[in-house]
């Protein structure tokens, strides 16, 4: 039976015309994968082995044996709904994914990989240090996090000139290779002062407060 150490499914950003992954979104990501909804669905990917990312489409949906309320077909179905894959004005593409994770404790393989183990820590189904993040900084692109997305540094200028003569500028929170954790993922039980403070991959216990001189990083 295949079997695998963690599932996403989750909405990636890539630039336009391009591979170069931005960011992946996850609203599901779970570690284990025995579960029989996971197993469906990785039998419909034709995934066996190993650590590897798909393209979803509502034909994998629709072909996989999956019980509708279940949380995987729920997370399948919300990624490939026409409203998420509305293009986004910042030159980027919008691509429904699901993630296989073969092994946590081996390096993550690219950009996808990164940002599940970042979720499963934020999602506290990981403690920090749980997963290893060795070359992550070396995977992750550079990127300019706006109220619009995740946009290109390389097109950035010509990209806020274009919004300039529509009447809007973008309004840029930071230029990083980590984003702001609030944006991905909100845990439950906890308060914080600044969002911009609090990287994805920090793990936050219920009852943890982080006023506005407090930063928290990933994996921490």
């Amino acid at each position: 039976m295949t079997t695998f150490a963690a599932l996403g499914v989750g909405l990636a950003t890539r630039v336009a015309g391009s591979d170069r992954i931005l960011d992946t979104w996850y609203p599901l990501a779970v570690v284990g994968g025995d579960a029989g909804e996971a197993v469906a669905i990785a039998s419909t990917l034709r995934h066996r082995s190993g650590t590897a990312t798909y393209p979803l489409t509502r034909e994998v949906l629709r072909s996989t044996d999956l019980n509708a309320d279940h949380p995987v077909a729920r997370a399948v179905s919300a990624v490939t709904a026409d409203a998420a894959l509305r293009p986004a004005p910042t030159r980027t593409e919008r691509v429904p994914v699901a993630t296989f994770v073969e092994d946590l404790s081996a390096p993550p393989v690219d950009a996808h990989d990164v940002y599940l183990r970042l979720h499963l820590i934020s999602n506290r189904q990981l403690r920090p240090h749980g997963a290893s993040l060795d070359g992550s900084f070396g995977i992750l692109s550079n990127v300019v996090w706006t109220d619009e997305g995740p946009c290109d540094p390389d097109t950035f200028d010509a990209l806020q000139l274009e919004h300039a003569r529509g009447g809007q500028r973008l309004r840029v929170s930071s230029v990083d290779k980590f984003p702001r954790m609030t944006d991905y993922v909100v845990p439950s039980g906890i308060r914080i002062a600044d969002a911009d403070r609090v990287r994805l991959g920090a793990h936050l216990s219920p009852g943890t407060t982080v006023m506005h001189e407090g930063f928290v990083n990933f994996n921490a």
